[in-house]
Formats: structure tokens, sequence, C-alpha cells
């Protein structure tokens, strides 16, 4: 894939829409292509995380057992509390459909956050969005039982 092509990839993510463009380049240099089959399991409930993903093509479905959480698609972000802590995974990923995906270490996302505050505001961003969609499933549940 072309430094161009990930750069783009990047720019189409919420966590980078504000993201100077020369930090971008910086950014696309550092990920790691990933290739990966239909129904391969990226990470399981439990694992210690030390990456997240940026999803090109392909679908994943974020479950804890066989309760799906989330089904997400390209231009999305999979595992990016992982790069925050570094704690045990809270759920699970499987690919739906074959994936490329863009890999991020922590360690050099966190180089990346102590010299743009655009990119802290943006992971930020995205996880509030996650937790009212959350909020809202629960107050769903709730009130159908």
């Amino acid at each position: 894939m072309l430094l161009i092509e990930k750069v783009l990839i990047l720019r189409s993510s919420e966590i980078f829409q504000n993201t100077p463009e020369t930090d971008l380049v910086d950014i696309a240099g550092i990920l790691e292509e990933v290739y990966v089959d239909t129904n391969s399991i990226l990470f399981s409930k439990g694992d210690i995380g030390n990456c997240m993903y940026f999803i090109f093509k392909g679908k994943v479905s974020i479950h804890d057992g066989a309760h799906t959480l989330a089904v997400l698609e390209e231009n999305e972000i999979v595992g990016e509390l992982s790069v925050l802590d570094a704690e045990n995974r809270s759920a699970s990923a499987t690919t739906i459909d074959e994936c490329i995906l863009l890999k991020l270490e922590q360690e050099p996302f966190y180089e990346i956050l102590i010299n743009n505050a655009e990119v802290l505001k943006g992971i930020l961003k995205t996880l509030c969005r996650r937790i009212r969609v959350i909020n809202q499933k629960s107050i769903s549940m709730a009130k159908s039982n």
C-alpha cells in the first residue's frame, strides 16, 4: 500500500480528521499492513492489548462470546482502548470478511499523542460516541424489561 493511500485512510478516520497533513505522513509511515482472512480472531477478550487497527477493507465483529456488541466497517477503528491503557481487552474481535487492516502499536501512538493534541481529541470523540451508543442500548434494554 502506498504512503498516500495510508494518509487518505487516516484522513477519513474520525480520530485524524483535524490532524495536519505532515503529521499524517509521519503516522502513515509507522502503520503496519495486516491482511486477515474471514472468521479470523484479531484478539480475544482478556488478551493484553497493545495496538489498535484501522479498517481499510472489510468488517469486524466486536463481541463477548456469542453476543455481538458492534460491527465495525471501513474507516473505523478497532481496539482503540488498548493503545490508551494496555489493559486486558474488554471484548473479542473477529473478522466477518477478508480484511485489510492498518495496525498502530501503543508506543508509537504515545509519541503521536505527545506531539498532536488533535489526535487526542479525535480518539476521545470516538470513545465518547461509542459510550453514547452503549448507553442508548442499555436504556432501550431496561425499558423493554
